[in-house]
């Protein structure tokens, strides 16, 4: 087993553990680290929990290099594509996704997930519709990711309902 660590301004450590051809990101604690399954609710909480710290490293090391995906937000081909439109987004809105009902296994996630936007400023061309300094938004979300040799290769992401105050 190879373990490679880098710390993140928050103090907490990534560690991407490399077992049997698998790359499995876990977020730790220097108190607490463990590996996960590939697929299973600790595995993707750790990605849930790296997106919403904006760890950008974190959570790119779930997506293969030419990972789809499709949303709302927009259609990308490829994980640096996928990264460059979270840059945007998260340097101008707080983004936070909260896991409320998952069902995993090794090669498929579904997941129903609550997103909320916090403005921090004004975006008339929010790819979702406009956004005002200080509005909050907010959707309850089903999102599929495909999952191959430990990373998402699929992401397909469909809006269930709007929530309009977050």
């Amino acid at each position: 087993m190879i373990v490679a660590m880098a710390d993140n301004p928050t103090g907490f450590a990534r560690r991407a553990v490399i077992a049997m051809g698998l790359v499995v990101p876990v977020l730790a604690h220097a108190e607490t680290a463990q590996a996960a399954e590939i697929g299973s609710r600790a595995w993707f909480e750790a990605y849930i929990d790296a997106f919403n710290r904006n760890d950008f490293a974190g959570f790119a090391a779930y997506y293969a290099p030419n990972v789809t995906f499709m949303g709302q937000g927009g259609s990308f081909s490829s994980a640096a594509e996928v990264l460059a439109f979270y840059r945007a987004v998260k340097a101008r809105v707080d983004e936070q996704l909260e896991l409320l009902s998952f069902v995993g296994s090794p090669t498929r996630i579904a997941a129903e997930i609550k997103t909320v936007l916090h403005a921090r400023e004004d975006w008339p061309d929010f790819p979702t519709g406009p956004l005002a300094r200080g509005q909050r938004r907010g959707s309850i979300n089903f999102i599929h990711y495909d999952i191959e040799g430990g990373r998402f290769t699929r992401i397909r992401s469909a809006r269930f309902r709007s929530l309009p105050n977050g």
